[in-house]
Order: structure tokens, then C-alpha cells, then sequence
């Protein structure tokens, strides 16, 4: 439709510049006869125009009417296509879910027969547990009857242990227990006399390479029983001031008794406690651990002293590893110093050998010209002389090395 509008307009354009040039050409006389002209075919251009877009709409409604009977054919055997394919869909999903019910049934079967077995394994396991757990609970009502005799055990130690020479006698074997389980027997010594001709003896002292760590062992119980046996907040708070008091003064006495580094020991000292319930309250008195450091003299418990021993026997096999290096480095030295001594020699003898070659050479060269003088003298040459000069030059090779 719009080819036919732009035909028309253009037929319109080239009919007035026609009529306008003829206008152009004709006389002012004829002028109203070319307007009529003009006006006629103007009116017969439109007229044209119309019946040209009355028949080009009635082409486009032919045309369109032909486009939806082609879509609505189109649409109708796309329809009928996806029905065929629903249908065939259907048919497959059917039968698949048919194979599939079929699987999980006999599946299912399966399952219900091997779990009926394994409860009835269980089941017979579980009758076993419960016969063996009638056994352990019998054993262990033999062993509550066995703890009521160790808890009376306990509290007839507690009571031994409220007398002062025993509460001694458990903390220096609790003491030597540790050092002979931690540490060599030549690390250690039970007993020792720290200053000359005195009557003080320190429980044990650790050896060093150059001095000895002293180590008490005090276990103040009676003093601070209720530390032990109460919860009344008075008479904790009573028994915690004690123990400062008690504690400050053990730690004077060690630092007279054992600290002498003029004799050998350490600059300071250990205080074993064989409680770990009154190591803590030590603890928690900062006044008193302040008191502890002042005199040189610090506490430790079972655990703690453990860790220490075990800390101290690593240092030990370290500082034996050392004295081994040492010892390996020495000899290394040694064996450098050899091996110089060694690669002097080594290069004189190789400079003699040098000149002694050199020697040989000029030998076998004035050996080699006497022979061909008496050989020219003589004017012979016999059977020893042709044999005796191709031996000298050939020991002569072999003897003389290539100078490199």
C-alpha cells in the first residue's frame, strides 16, 4: 500500500511540473483553460487513487484471510502432533513406573527379609550384652564392696597422717618416688649434706654440672586441717592465714639451711608439697607466693615437680649430646691438623718424585746418545746393542710419566 502511495505521488509531481510547464509556454489567454485542465486531471489523479487503495486493501484482506486459515492449519496439526507425543509419553512413563513398582516391591521384599534377620541377630546379641552386663554389675557390686574397704584404708592413712613424723616420712618418699622414676640415679641424691660437718641434711638435691638444687619436702597438714575437713568460711579463712605463717617460716628455714651457693648449691631452692589441694591455696595467696620468691625458695607440687624433673632430664640428655659434639669437634680438629700434616708430606714426596723423574729423563737421553756414539766409533752394531736400544727406550717410556 505504501509503494502505490509513493507511485501515485510521484505520477501527481511529474503531472504538475507537466501542466506547469506547459502553463509556462501558453499564452496569459489560455491561462483559465489550463487551470480547468489542470483541475480535471487532478480529479481524475485522485479518482485513480482511490480505486488503487480500494483494490490494494482487497488484496491485503485476501492475503490475510489466507494467512489465518494457514495459521489456524498449522495450529491444528501442532495440536494433534502433541497429543500424539503426550500420549506416547504416557505410555512410556507408564511403563516405566510399572518396571519401577515392580523393582521396589521385590526390593522391598528383600529388605523386610534381610532386616528380619538382622533383628533376630540383634535380638540374640542384645540377650548376650544383657547377660554379660549382669555379670559386669555383679563384678561390680564386688568391687563396691572392695571401695568400702579402700575408703576405710584411706581415712585410717588420713588419721595416721595427722601425726607430724609420718606426714614427713609420706612426703620424702612421695619425693624420692618421682626422682627415681624421672631421673638417672646419678642425677640425684637423697639426704645430702649441704654445708661441711653440719648436722642439716636437705630430703634430695639435684645434680648439675656445677651445682646442686636443694629440695625440701614439708607437708603442714595439722596446722591447716580445715583446709581439708571444713567449708565454714571462718575457720577457711583462719587456716589460709596459718598457712602464710606456717609457709613464710619453712621457706626462712630452707634459705638458712640450704641456700649456700659459697658450698655448691643454687642461688635458690625447692619446696615440695605432697598436696595438691594445699599447693592451690599456696596459690592463691599471691602475698605468700610474693613471700616464697623473696626468699628464694619456690613451691611445687606432685604435678608440677613432674613436669620439672622431666624438663631437667631432657637438659641433661642435651647438655651429654653437647659434651659429645664437643668431643667430636676435637677430634675433627685433630684429624684436620693430621690430614694437613699428611697433604705436606704428601706434596714434598711428590716434588721429589717430580725431580727424580726429571733426573731419570736426562739419563736416559745421555744413556741413549753415549750408545749411538759407540756405535758410530765401532761401526758394529751387534745383536745386544739392536736388542739393548729399544729395551732402554721402551723402560725409559714406561718409566717416565706425562708431565701434566
Amino acid at each position: 500500500m505504501n509503494s502505490v502511495l509513493i507511485a501515485s505521488s510521484g505520477l501527481f509531481v511529474l503531472g504538475f511540473i507537466a501542466l506547469a510547464f506547459w502553463l509556462h509556454r501558453s499564452q496569459q489567454n489560455q491561462s483559465q483553460a489550463g487551470f480547468k485542465l489542470l483541475s480535471e486531471s487532478f480529479e481524475s489523479l485522485q479518482r485513480n487513487l482511490l480505486v488503487a487503495q480500494k483494490e490494494l486493501e482487497r488484496s491485503q484482506d485476501v492475503k490475510n484471510s489466507t494467512l489465518r486459515t494457514e495459521l489456524s492449519e498449522a495450529l491444528q496439526q501442532n495440536r494433534t502432533e502433541l497429543q500424539k507425543g503426550l500420549f506416547q509419553t504416557s505410555q512410556g512413563l507408564d511403563l516405566k513406573v510399572t518396571s519401577m513398582e515392580k523393582k521396589l516391591e521385590t526390593r522391598l521384599g528383600d529388605l523386610t527379609q534381610s532386616v528380619g534377620q538382622k533383628l533376630e541377630l540383634n535380638l540374640k546379641e542384645g540377650f548376650l550384652h544383657f547377660d554379660k552386663i549382669q555379670e559386669h554389675l555383679k563384678k561390680a557390686e564386688l568391687q563396691l564392696m572392695s571401695l568400702n574397704h579402700v575408703g576405710q584404708s584411706i581415712n585410717d592413712l588420713n588419721n595416721l597422717l595427722k601425726l607430724p613424723h609420718l606426714r614427713g616420712g609420706f612426703g620424702e618418699a612421695m619425693l624420692e618416688s618421682l626422682l627415681t622414676d624421672l631421673l638417672p640415679q646419678d642425677c640425684f641424691e637423697l639426704q645430702y649434706r649441704i654445708v661441711p660437718h653440719s648436722t642439716e641434711r636437705v630430703d634430695a638435691v639435684i645434680k648439675y654440672p656445677n651445682a646442686v638444687l636443694p629440695i625440701d619436702s614439708k607437708f603442714p597438714k595439722e596446722q591447716v586441717l580445715a583446709l581439708f575437713e571444713t567449708q565454714d568460711p571462718g575457720l577457711l579463712d583462719a587456716s589460709r592465714k596459718t598457712l602464710y605463717e606456717v609457709m613464710r617460716g619453712l621457706a626462712k628455714q630452707i634459705r638458712e639451711k640450704y641456700i649456700h651457693p659459697e658450698h655448691g648449691t643454687t642461688d635458690m631452692a625447692l619446696l615440695f608439697v605432697p598436696s595438691e589441694t594445699l599447693y592451690f591455696e599456696m596459690l592463691r595467696n599471691v602475698k605468700l607466693c610474693e613471700e616464697l620468691s623473696k626468699n628464694k625458695v619456690f613451691a611445687v607440687s606432685p604435678n608440677t615437680l613432674s613436669v620439672t624433673l622431666h624438663a631437667v632430664s631432657v637438659a641433661r640428655n642435651y647438655y651429654e649430646m653437647a659434651k659429645g659434639v664437643e668431643k667430636t669437634i676435637l677430634e675433627v680438629k685433630k684429624s684436620q691438623q693430621h690430614f694437613q700434616n699428611f697433604e705436606s708430606r704428601f706434596e714434598e714426596i711428590g716434588n721429589a718424585l717430580q725431580k727424580a723423574q726429571a733426573s731419570f729423563g736426562v739419563a736416559g737421553t745421555h744413556l741413549s746418545r753415549f750408545s749411538s756414539a759407540i756405535s758410530r766409533l765401532t761401526g758394529l752394531e751387534s745383536s745386544e746393542t739392536l736388542n739393548a736400544g729399544p729395551a732402554t727406550n721402551v723402560g725409559t717410556s714406561t718409566l717416565m710419566p706425562q708431565n701434566s
